[in-house]
Order: structure tokens, then sequence, then C-alpha cells
């Protein structure tokens, strides 16, 4: 029922810091700014979101897969992979090891440096905090076979996002079985980051499956440790950090699990006057679906 990602939301203390970041280093546009407004505070549920400052940033590539940053003061006390919900966004690169070159005397802090996937060489990443230490995957893809595409830029669009969860069980049901979604056999694999930051040994592995929304997207599906939290939410507000994954769907209507608020359309960049709603997955991360008609 998912079709492709539109956009990741994150929540930051400072647009000028990203903007300057994602667009110097990353090669990233600005295609909006503006402020939240009160027909995406409804949708979202989130009234205290309307009025803050947002930027829509896109590829270098121009593929129609953005970057949406809403400035507010975060939750100190949030650090990324230690609560369930959207943890990162992965996306593709040309030459990850050219990037961490780049990166590595940046404003973006390298937690992982390039290294392949513990099961391929064909699929090479590294972990990096940007600016307000929201988490990326950044990630070259050397066999255009695997149908996650490859970088049409240096540095392109998401294609990949990570939701942790506690159980793989809750996880596989809500995707899989409720939302129709095509589910790999859940894997061990090897997760650089988390084990970095929650001090496990750099090559203990956790369960890890995929949901194949379509086209070159996935989400990721983790099963995090025990000492898992779930991620505190103020009243009226998105949650810290990756706060929100946009995808496309055919119909609001079809959609077999009930909208957190009310569904309705938004006039800007990203809607452009399409209907749009907002439910809520096992791990309470927030999945909005905007309404196209068409999932390909």
């Amino acid at each position: 029922m998912l079709g492709r990602i539109l956009a990741v939301t994150m929540q930051v203390p400072d647009l000028a810091t990203i903007e300057n970041a994602y667009k110097d280093l990353l090669g990233y546009v600005v295609v909006e700014r503006g402020t939240v407004c009160a027909a995406s505070g409804r949708i979202w549920g989130t009234p205290k979101a309307i009025g803050h400052n947002f930027l829509l940033l896109q590829p270098e590539s121009g593929a129609e897969v953005y970057l949406r940053f809403i400035e507010i003061n975060l939750d100190q006390d949030y650090k990324p992979l230690t609560t369930y919900g959207w943890n990162a966004t992965e996306i593709l690169v040309k030459d990850v090891d050219k990037l961490y070159e780049q990166l590595k005397e940046s404003v973006f802090e390298i937690i992982a440096p390039p290294r392949n996937l513990s099961h391929t060489d064909l699929i090479r990443a590294m972990q990096v905090f940007g600016p307000a230490r929201e988490l990326l995957y950044l990630t070259t893809i050397k066999d255009p076979n695997t149908g996650l595409g490859q970088a049409e830029s240096f540095v392109d669009r998401p294609f990949i996002v990570i939701n942790g969860g506690m159980d793989m069980e809750s996880l596989v049901y809500f995707y899989g079985t409720k939302l129709g979604i095509d589910i790999s056999a859940p894997q061990l694999v090897r997760m650089s980051a988390l084990n970095k930051l929650r001090g496990f040994d750099s090559e203990t592995k956790h369960p890890l499956a995929t949901a194949n929304i379509g086209g070159p997207f996935m989400i990721e599906l983790d099963q995090y440790p025990e000492g898992t939290k779930y991620r505190s939410v103020k009243t009226g507000h998105l949650p810290s950090g990756t706060a929100m994954v946009t995808f496309q769907v055919d119909s609001l209507e079809t959609i077999p699990v009930s909208f957190v608020s009310n569904t309705g359309r938004v006039n800007n960049a990203l809607y452009r006057g399409r209907a749009a709603g907002v439910i809520k997955g096992p791990s309470d991360e927030l999945l909005e679906l905007v309404e196209t008609g068409t999932s390909t």
C-alpha cells in the first residue's frame, strides 16, 4: 500500500546551519522555505508545530525525494539509536570514500567510516551525524542490479529509511500483514552505528528485515536491543530527531489503519494540493501518506 518515499522530516534547532551544510557539502538545493501551515498542523495532529520555520531541500540530481527540516528547540535528552521509531535516513552517493574525505573535517561528524556491508561487498556505506545530530547513512551501490538505483549526482536522494522496533514480529505484522508490503526474511546483520553509539562490540549483529515499498526504495526494519526506550514527544509537537517519513499512496481510503488526526489537502511544493494523512506504526513512528493516484 505504500509507494515511494517523498520526504523525510527532521527537527533541528537552526535552519541556517542546516542550509549551509547541506548546500555546501552535499550539494542539496532549497526548493521551498516557509512556516508550517495550519493545514499541516491539523493533518499531523500537532497544533504547536504551526508557525515554525521549515526548509525543503532537494538533491542536486533533481530527484523528487526531499529532506524537510523544521526549526524548533530539540529535546536535549534525545539521542539517535537509543529510542524506537525513525532513527536514520540512508542516502545514495556516488563515491562514499571520496565523500568521507570531504566530510571528515567538517560539521558532519563521522560515526563509522566507509565499510562494505557484512553480507556483500557490492554496497559500501558510512554513517555520520549532521550538524543537528541527525543521523545519515551515506551509501554507494556498485551493482545496478540491486533494484535500489544508483546515485545520479555526487550526493543524491534518500532511498531507505531506518525504523527501530522493540521486536521484529510487531514490525513484520504492521508492515507485512496490515499494510501488505513484501517483507524479507529477517537476518542477523552488523550495525556499525548502533554498535558504536550503544557500546557494543563492533561486529555485533542484530535482527534486520526490509520492507520493499516498490521502485528503488525500502524501509529497513531493525530490532533494537534491550535498553531502547520509546521516544518522548511533547504534546502538540512532532517527535525529536527524525520525526516523520512521507510516502506516496494510491488512495487514503484504502489504508487499513486509523489516521492520527484529520486528513486534508496542503498547497506547497511537496503536497501540490494533494490529500494527506498520518498514521502511526508499532514503534510510534509517524508515516505521512500523500495521495497521488499511483504508487509507481
